[in-house]
């Protein structure tokens, strides 16, 4: 009776060994994938805030573009100002730009450009309508001076990229030792001139959180030639 008693009891008490090996095994997975878990949080987080610093540096490089190739078309100088809340392409102002004075400048544009395409000095493209010459002269006519075709109508060209929101810029031009944040009304300049020659500096953008990712532009071409995070 003993011996079957002991036989009959044996399996339980394997079964209860295979359960309880089980559960730590469980356990010890979960601990490791929660270290892992753990480990990988902060990588992602940091990755997503590089991101968010990244974008408005790679908008502000298709602007810079966009903005030099306007001076070597239209032969007159423009600039992109930096603010305390993004920046702003336009043509070159003031040295002494007030943070004020641009939305004045964009609002008047606007004005300007709404009255000139009614009038029909620009079209629709932004391109001045052509002047329409009269024909010359004859050599027994009156002599009359011709007309003299009216100067080119440029349509003012403005563009405007707002940081989010607790993000800061930080500007470095080439003979600073170190970047100084634009805050309050104060005003950066970016020139670029009708040669395609531009200031050449360094941006940094820093996040909400602490991250800061920062591009050197080119003097030549207005190019990233160099990005680092921190």
């Amino acid at each position: 009776m003993n011996a079957q008693s002991h036989r009959h009891s044996a399996p339980h008490r394997w079964g209860r060994r295979v359960a309880a090996f089980t559960l730590i095994e469980l356990v010890l997975v979960l601990t490791i994938l929660a270290v892992i878990a753990g480990a990988a949080v902060p990588s992602v987080t940091g990755m997503m805030q590089e991101a968010e610093a990244r974008k408005p540096l790679e908008d502000l490089a298709r602007l810079a573009k966009r903005t030099r190739l306007r001076a070597m078309e239209e032969k007159r100088p423009y600039q992109i100002a930096f603010t305390s809340t993004g920046y702003t392409a336009t043509r070159y102002l003031s040295p002494y730009l007030q943070a004020a004075q641009i939305d004045e400048f964009i609002q008047r544009s606007e004005h300007e450009a709404e009255q000139k395409q009614e009038a029909g000095l620009i079209q629709e493209n932004g391109e001045a309508t052509p002047a329409i010459t009269p024909p010359p002269a004859s050599a027994s006519g009156t002599g009359a001076p011709q007309s003299v075709p009216p100067p080119h109508v440029f349509k003012e060209w403005t563009e405007k990229h707002s940081l989010p929101e607790g993000m800061t810029c930080s500007i470095q031009y080439w003979y600073e030792p170190q970047a100084t944040s634009v805050e309050g009304t104060e005003v950066k300049l970016w020139v670029f001139q009708p040669t395609g020659m531009v200031t050449p500096l360094k941006v940094t953008m820093t996040t909400s959180g602490g991250t800061a990712y920062s591009a050197d532009f080119n003097a030549l071409t207005a190019d990233i030639v160099k990005e680092t995070s921190e």
